[in-house]
């Protein structure tokens, strides 16, 4: 395992490709764009590069191993209850607490798997954002904290983008995690 800190995700092109991938059901209806096609405005090929670095992408690691590596890049925080640890392999994210799978981006995508309060819980913290916006895949959310939720990610999102694109993939991601 590679560890890694909260400061090495803390940038734009980490960010770009974590929302790129991490929100399969992240659509909004109304406008008819899902969370990967307005992340797509933003990707480069040097965001490309970043992330392909950042996981240990190389050609045909799909094929040798399913995109799982035996020494992923791993962040692991210690919060007041419990310990996370994130997994980032080519092939996908694996998301632990105390050493127990509880989500995964990747071909077998378990989403959805924990509180949206859980998450926002996580604000309070040192790094409060950042978790916030690693674990909110996993959250699931009922149909009334939708406009709540969707400001409160608008905020955290504002530190990288821009208010508008801010505003348009809360809208994605809060359709996404109230399905």
């Amino acid at each position: 395992m590679e560890k890694i800190s909260i400061k090495d995700v803390d940038c734009l092109n980490f960010w770009i490709n974590y929302f790129g991938c991490c929100y399969p059901n992240g659509y909004d209806e109304l406008n008819d764009v899902s969370v990967s096609e307005l992340m797509a405005e933003l990707y480069t090929e040097e965001a490309g590069t970043w992330w392909a670095q950042f996981t240990k992408y190389y050609e045909g690691v799909l094929d040798e191993s399913d995109g799982y590596l035996d020494a992923p890049a791993t962040l692991e925080e210690q919060l007041p209850d419990k310990s996370l640890k994130i997994e980032f392999h080519p092939g996908g994210i694996l998301y632990y607490f105390n050493n127990e799978q509880i989500g995964n981006i990747g071909p077998h995508w378990e989403l959805q798997t924990i509180s949206y309060k859980e998450v926002e819980q996580l604000l309070t913290l040192k790094n409060g954002r950042q978790l916030f916006l690693l674990l909110l895949p996993l959250a699931y959310i009922k149909k009334e904290e939708i406009p709540s939720v969707r400001e409160k990610v608008t905020e955290q999102m504002k530190n990288y983008f821009s208010e508008n694109l801010c505003e348009s993939v809360s809208r994605c991601i809060t359709a996404g995690l109230a399905n």
